[in-house]
């Protein structure tokens, strides 16, 4: 961070122990985290009352996975000055990352961080908002980690926390447009990877243009991330966001992109097919589905779907299977319904073919007979 950089300048500014101390800081910044360690360790040993230090020693140590060395220097800088935003941070974070997130928000909260600043703030409220989250102090989270975003909204490490904050809340369509802005701010696909599936997440439990929307602005966000680092994994985002949107072509070359083969993919493809009106390529994938070994979630979708094309082909006893299949109770009843009217309907068209038939056989005996017309015979 730059105002982290700005606390070594400072130092070097005073001039104290400069030689050991520039050379500290050079090995530091080119990735000596060894050699660094020696250095800033002379620094302590001729001033062992140095807050500064000790934090890059801890610091040193954390880069070379010493992480109980680390934290008892991180903890020594910070007892020495416990309003320092640094060395607070630093510590806090790897509280957490040590499964102590309960002492990292106590740490945190010792810091003045109404009189911080813009980048300074935000980055202390997003700790803070990380540290909540592992305490699973939810609502906590998501107003350190808003009031992160309001001090610097071009931080995008700031509306990545708010947007963790907000899916753990369930707001998974906020939680998808704080993910959104820290990917066109960062720039990281697997950002947009993440807030991809949080759109769509957030698409499928909401109905008609909403969902639409949603699924459309998620499969955007596919795109462009796929555009930054291509991948299979980006490429079926997208095309689940193309045919949720009812974009199917789009949906279908988004496919063909991802170079997959499975059950989810051949799925996609009925889907597309189904969305298109053409129920028998539809009933072919979903039955090809069937065969790829397809998770138990995954099944009851793909039989649900072959239990509506096989409705739309009037063949209810197969849809009747099929629904049973995926667990849809009410499905299965109206397509014995169904299939029941059908037959009755069956029945009446032959009866009414047969008395036709009579009638007319009826009507050729009067005309060779010459009689008169014969009454309709009745059922």
């Amino acid at each position: 961070m730059k105002w982290v950089g700005r606390f070594l300048s400072l130092v070097v500014a005073t001039g104290l122990w400069a030689a050991d101390w520039n050379a500290a800081v050079s090995l530091y910044k080119k990735g000596d985290y060894a050699g660094a360690l020696k250095e800033f360790q002379a620094v302590l040993e001729e001033n062992p009352n140095y807050a500064g230090a000790y934090y890059y020693v801890g610091a040193c140590q954390e880069k070379l996975g010493r992480k109980d060395q680390a934290l008892a220097n991180y903890q020594k800088a910070n007892q020495m000055e416990p309003t320092n935003p640094a060395f607070a941070r630093a510590l806090a974070l790897l509280l957490v990352d040590l499964g102590k997130a309960g002492e990292a928000v106590k740490v945190l909260q010792v810091l003045p961080v109404e009189t911080l600043k813009g980048e300074q703030r935000a980055v202390v409220l997003t700790t803070l908002a990380r540290a909540k989250l592992a305490t699973n102090d939810t609502p906590g989270a998501v107003d350190a980690a808003r009031s992160a975003t309001q001090a610097a909204p071009q931080q995008a490490d700031a509306w990545a926390i708010y947007g963790a904050a907000l899916s753990r809340a369930g707001k998974d369509a906020e939680a998808f447009n704080a993910y959104r802005r820290a990917f066109e701010l960062s720039g990281d696909p697997a950002l947009g990877k993440t807030a991809a599936t949080t759109g769509l997440r957030a698409a499928r439990m909401v109905k008609g243009q909403e969902a639409n929307s949603l699924y459309n602005q998620a499969a955007t966000v596919a795109t462009k991330a796929y555009e930054k680092r291509p991948s299979p994994e980006l490429a079926l985002l997208a095309a689940e966001g193309y045919l949720g949107a009812d974009r199917y072509d789009e949906s279908l070359a988004w496919l063909d992109k991802a170079g997959v083969e499975n059950a989810l993919t051949t799925y996609y493809r009925g889907q597309c097919a189904q969305g298109k009106g053409d129920v028998v390529k539809a009933e072919k994938h979903f039955r090809e589905a069937l065969t790829k070994s397809p998770d138990a979630h995954l099944r009851r979708l793909i039989y649900s779907s072959l239990g509506f094309v096989l409705d739309k082909q009037k063949r209810y006893k197969e849809a009747e299977q099929a629904y049973q299949e995926a667990g849809n109770p009410s499905k299965v009843a109206e397509m014995r319904d169904k299939q029941a009217k059908y037959e009755q309907n069956l029945k009446a068209d032959e009866e009414a073919r047969r008395i036709e038939e009579i009638r007319k056989t009826q009507e050729e005996l009067r005309r060779l007979r010459g009689g008169a017309p014969m009454p309709t015979p009745k059922s």
